[in-house]
């Protein structure tokens, strides 16, 4: 039964047998041959979805979200949620204890702040990594099995029209996407 997999006893027991470095992912269906899944770290390190209006593109960002949240304790993953519309697409993600950030209605204010406490993210991920001499966030997790730095899901709902509205900010976003695989840092974006 499917739903036995999703008791709160079921998901502690996940957690606490997580490997040391558990990777972003869910199953999202089933095809002939079994389960089909999104990994961020084998897949991707980012991931797009697209698709017309009212296709179940916030749906499926919801599932990924919670799906990836029951696999990964917070000390392994977290989330920022950003919807830029200020809908309810994150409405019932937003109390999950992975989740270090929700934010809605993003003025040019609000967007600048986000991106200057990502870049903020990404140096502190940085200085951890070169404290200890490692490359990445999985030799980190071999060298440092102490040092707690979980994964980053940067998760964005109506992409098109923050960039639409926001330029900067996508120019400021490709910047971030390009240097933080080895930080564990991954962006999932909707349009």
């Amino acid at each position: 039964d499917g739903d036995a997999a999703l008791t709160p006893a079921a998901i502690a027991a996940t957690w606490a047998a997580a490997v040391a470095d558990p990777p972003p992912r869910t199953a999202i269906g089933m095809a002939a041959d079994g389960v089909v899944d999104v990994d961020l770290v084998r897949d991707g390190p980012h991931g797009l979805i697209a698709g017309t209006t009212g296709a179940g593109k916030s749906e499926l960002l919801r599932s990924l979200v919670a799906g990836m949240a029951a696999a990964a304790s917070p000390v392994h993953l977290t989330f920022v949620l950003i919807d830029y519309k200020g809908g309810a697409t994150f409405d019932a993600c937003a109390v999950l204890p992975h989740v270090v950030g929700l934010v809605t209605d993003l003025d040019d204010q609000l967007a600048d702040r986000a991106l200057r406490s990502l870049h903020a993210e990404l140096r502190r991920r940085e200085a951890v990594l070169r404290e200890h001499g490692v490359a990445d966030l999985a030799d980190l997790r071999v060298q440092a099995p102490t040092v707690t730095l979980p994964r980053l899901v940067v998760v964005i709902d109506e992409f098109a029209a923050l960039v639409a509205e926001q330029p900067t900010f996508l120019h400021a976003l490709v910047g971030v996407a390009q240097r933080v695989r080895s930080l564990g840092v991954h962006l999932l974006l909707a349009t």
